[in-house]
């Protein structure tokens, strides 16, 4: 008897945990949670499509500042004043990728109804207006996480 009920709780643990965090383990697609019209996802589709050519231009010349930056930051000799600089460079990409997002939602918004835009703001494909900080910000703890703190230009990271 012990050994059916310690089987059934087993068994039943085993399910729970296989389901996922939401239940069935998949997120709902937007047409899905929207309930989108096809002209409404089209809409999308070209909003992103016309935004995406601007985003992936900033994300290239970020990462070739973020690549200098580094580069400089293990030198044995850095340039103060150009790491100050491609830091400032670096957070200005940031701020106009912010921006273009916050630009794409509020256009992607607009084609909704206002059933869907509550739905919309509630989940997060939304507005980022509450969900707090980016989650690429941060320490992420890289091979130089922690050396080279009396750097100049580090801005008080480690």
């Amino acid at each position: 008897m012990k050994f059916r009920i310690l089987l059934l709780i087993i068994l039943t643990a085993s399910i729970a945990l296989s389901q996922g965090r939401r239940g069935g383990g998949r997120q709902l697609t937007w047409d899905e949670n929207l309930n989108l019209t096809t002209e409404q996802m089209q809409a999308i589709t070209e909003l992103r499509d016309a935004m995406q050519p601007a985003m992936q231009e900033i994300r290239q010349t970020t990462r070739s500042l973020e690549r200098e930056l580094r580069e400089l930051n293990r030198s044995d000799n850095p340039d103060a004043e150009r790491i100050a600089e491609l830091e400032a460079a670096i957070a200005a990409n940031r701020t106009a990728m912010d921006a273009l997002m916050n630009s794409h939602r509020g256009e992607i918004r607009a084609l909704l109804t206002p059933d869907q835009q509550i739905v919309f703001d509630q989940h997060e494909f939304g507005p980022r207006g509450n969900r707090g900080p980016r989650q690429d910000q941060g320490d992420r703890g890289g091979r130089n996480s922690g050396r080279r703190e009396n750097r100049p230009g580090r801005m008080g990271r480690p």
